[in-house]
């Protein structure tokens, strides 16, 4: 007997491809020559609010498959046929739409057809088929990988508090590990594949493991979820108000202003991989989840939108890059005037909208192209 489907799950896809939407939209106009110190603080704060975007989507992803499949008889081999048409097939298709777009000419024309199969290949491997493909090879990483997580969390289901806390050391100090660079050990490194590894860090599995484990207990006990959150309410604010506070201080000491006049800030130092964001993205988690069972699921209007970018996330995952970059070219050319905030603000919004707007036409063109371009869409 199938599962019910979990309704804040559409909505927690939706904020979060909203706030992958924000990230990238903030990157086309945060470091505009000439901003003022006051819009790029703001622009700063508001980039460090979405950053639990991409580890939402992989707490996302271990509590979807962990719900549907944590109890579960599971068969491998259908499972991976089954991610590889969902999955994989349209991440090929959009690595190969990028590449065409972006590096397509007529020396390309004459060039050897396996040079240029060999480059779409690497491209693929690699996620860089464009600057947001390289979280598709993450995702895909975890897929490939589930069994073993499965197994992990199977022989720890009765003590979930003492694993997910061995598990966040353990990711905390790697993560150190990464922010630190340890000359004894990075500047010691000979083998080309440890190197090429950590080079590639923010794409290996490994360093965002934790948030897996977390959504697959919440995956397992989805139905306890509410009443915990709200016996914790109170305290997670604290929580989360003081990491976001700690984080951004130590931000602003970044700052400085460039030879343009420009006010910089160092927004590496918010990314996920900074080991001084981890509570703070786990906090947030908390918030956001509660949030999508309580005030966002109670208003009709705000939940049917949400759940509808939600049910589309994937497709317009995919679009949404393309389409912010011709909205960033028409911006800078026609109201660059308006300042940064304001450009982000409609930019923001105009791409939110278009990317749903084609992803939704794409959907209905017939199997299996919809399909391929946009994944299943839940009815």
């Amino acid at each position: 007997m199938p599962k019910r489907r979990i309704d804040e799950i559409d909505i927690l896809r939706g904020l979060t491809f909203l706030a992958i939407v924000m990230q990238h939209t903030l990157a086309c106009f945060m470091y505009s020559p000439g901003i003022g110190k006051a819009p790029a603080v703001a622009s700063a704060l508001l980039l460090t609010l979405v950053r639990y975007a991409v580890p939402m989507f992989i707490f996302i992803t271990g509590l979807v498959l962990f719900y549907n499949h944590g109890d579960n008889r599971l068969n491998y081999g259908d499972f991976l046929k089954q991610r590889f048409t969902q999955i994989f097939v349209p991440y090929f298709i959009w690595t190969f739409i990028y590449f065409m777009c972006t590096n397509f000419s007529l020396t390309m024309i004459a060039g050897s057809p396996g040079a240029v199969a060999l480059r779409l290949i690497n491209l693929t491997v690699a996620g860089e088929g464009y600057y947001h493909l390289w979280f598709m090879v993450t995702i895909l990483q975890f897929y490939l990988l589930f069994p073993l997580f499965r197994s992990i969390i199977s022989r720890n289901k009765s003590r979930p508090i003492i694993t997910l806390i061995i598990c966040f050391i353990v990711q905390l100090l790697l993560l150190c590990f990464y922010w630190y660079q340890v000359p004894v050990i990075f500047d010691n490194i000979q083998s080309p594949w440890i190197k090429t590894l950590l080079a590639y860090r923010d794409r290996i599995f490994i360093s965002w493991f934790f948030y897996f484990i977390l959504g697959g207990f919440a995956g397992l006990y989805v139905e306890k979820l509410r009443g915990l959150f709200s016996s914790i309410r109170l305290v997670n604010i604290m929580v989360f108000l003081s990491s976001l506070v700690f984080v951004f201080s130590q931000l602003m000491k970044t700052g400085r202003f460039d030879s343009s006049g420009a006010f910089i800030l160092n927004n590496q130092f918010t990314g996920p991989l900074n080991y001084m964001m981890m509570l703070y993205i786990s906090s947030s988690f908390i918030i956001i989840y509660d949030l999508s069972q309580t005030i966002f699921l109670k208003h009709g209007f705000i939940m049917k939108g949400l759940k509808t970018f939600g049910k589309y996330s994937f497709g317009c995952y995919f679009v949404h890059a393309f389409i912010l970059h011709y909205i960033d070219v028409w911006a800078k050319l026609h109201i660059n005037w308006l300042g940064a905030i304001s450009l982000v603000i409609i930019s923001f919004l105009a791409c939110s909208a278009l990317s749903l707007m084609a992803c939704f036409l794409m959907s209905r063109l017939k199997n299996p192209f919809g399909r391929m371009l946009v994944g299943k869409i839940p009815s």
